[in-house]
This record gives structure tokens, sequence and C-alpha cells, in this order.
């Protein structure tokens, strides 16, 4: 449920979900409909289905419990590098490194002067100064020690070196390049009317959670002043939609997945 979005947004959703579900049995025998609903509003739904395949695997080949081996868990759907170190280190104990954004940034200001303020180490760097860095018996605490003063000290922006515990020891403290003004990027991110792709595809969930519905009854229900190129868009995205397992289609019209 964090991924891409905040904790504190996340935090009542995952009281809901765990009364709702509070095991992986529980979501693998939930239908992908069921699974979508509850998730309604928390965005990138395709992460909801992963976590669906997930359980379902879960239940059938582990007795409903999760594997405790890195390997065995990045095997699973939607679970990368650092999802596997994080669950590993912070829900089993394993001494090993985690690397998230903060961690890996926090990591390239201390071992190297930055020209910039976004500057990052690149990916198999970080890895290798987080297994070199980390102390004997002392992940969980270490790991999460690194997460926090990211998010909070060393942060992207204007980070509080004056604050920073370990500023004697960064390469980067006190760096001229903080005090530059980081370009933004421009976003790519398809819109429509002015609103981003993906706040419609939200939008045509909820509409869908009882209703199955054809792409003139959805642009009907999303513009009052609908036209004819809204209706193509529509259609457009009720495919994707479809193509990306969020819906099902039926001889023109369309419904949540079951």
């Amino acid at each position: 449920m964090s991924q891409q979005t905040q904790v504190s947004r996340v935090a009542q959703y995952y009281r809901d979900w765990i009364k709702m579900f509070p095991s992986f049995s529980s979501v693998a025998n939930a239908s992908a409909a069921d699974i979508l609903r509850a998730w309604s509003g928390l965005g990138y739904n395709s992460r909801a289905l992963r976590f669906h395949r997930l359980s379902k695997i879960v239940a059938e080949e582990y007795r409903s419990r999760l594997p405790e081996r890195i390997d065995e868990l990045q095997n699973l759907p939607g679970i990368g590098r650092y999802t596997a170190h994080a669950v590993a280190c912070f829900a089993f104990g394993k001494n090993i490194p985690v690397v998230d954004v903060n961690i890996k940034r926090l990591l390239t200001r201390w071992t190297k002067k930055v020209g910039t303020v976004s500057e990052q180490l690149n990916d198999n760097s970080a890895w290798i100064l987080a297994e070199n860095f980390l102390p004997k018996n002392k992940a969980v605490e270490w790991n999460q020690s690194l997460m926090d003063l990211g998010a909070l000290v060393c942060t992207a922006q204007k980070p509080s070196c004056g604050d920073c515990p370990v500023s004697k020891y960064c390469a980067s403290a006190f760096s001229k390049a903080f005090l530059m003004k980081n370009k933004k990027k421009i976003s790519t991110e398809p819109v429509w009317r002015g609103i981003p792709r993906r706040l419609y595809r939200g939008r045509i969930l909820k509409l869908l959670h009882h209703h199955t519905c054809s792409a003139p009854d959805v642009a009907a229900l999303l513009w009052s002043g609908h036209t004819a190129r809204d209706i193509v868009w529509t259609a457009s995205l009720l495919k994707k939609m479809a193509d990306d397992g969020l819906l099902s289609s039926l001889n023109g019209t369309y419904s949540i997945t079951r």
C-alpha cells in the first residue's frame, strides 16, 4: 500500500484492510472485484491485483505463511529487491541491508561530495555500500535509523546538515549544491481534459463497483457534456484497463474483473 503512496494516507486503509482480510488465505479466497473495492481510493490498483496473486501463491504453496528467503520472496508478484530485503529484515529479523530511496540518498552523500542535490549512486554501488556498513546483528535498528535519518534530516531538498548527528563524517555536509534550486522534471503523465489518466482509472473503477457499463455510458458519467472524442478516449482507456486485468469485457460492456 505504501509503494508510491504516503504512509499517512495508507494508515486508515491498512487498518480497514486487516479487519476485512486478516490473512493471506482470506485475500486468496476473495474475488478480484472484492479486492479492488477494498482498495478503492488508494490508486495504482494494479498493486491490489498483484497482492491478490501473491496471496494465492502464498496460500497454495507456503501454507499461508510468507516465505523468509530472499529468493523466494522475490519470486512473488510485486516484490522486488528492496521489498524482499525489507520484509526479510523487519519481519523475520535477517541481518541484511535494505536500500530504499532515503538510504540510497544518504549513502551517496556520506561517501562522495555531490555536485547536485539530486545526485545518486547507481543501485549496485548503493547495495554494496549498505552491505559493507551493516553492523553485525543490528540490521533492524540500523536500517530503520538510516531510513529515518534520510526521511527527516538528510532530505531530498534542503537537508538539515546542522541537525545531523553524523555530519562530521559526511563528504557532502553543508555542500553548496544543497543551496541550488533543483530543476523539476516535466511530468509526461498522460492527461485528458487536464486530468491525469490514472485519476480517471480510479474514478472508472468506482463507477463499475456494482454496475456494468459501455464506453458511452462511462463517458456520460464522467462528463455531463461529453463528446464523441471523449467516448473514443474512454473506450481506449477501458480496453487498457481490461488488458491490465482490472476490468472484464463482454459484448462492448465492462465490469470489474471477477
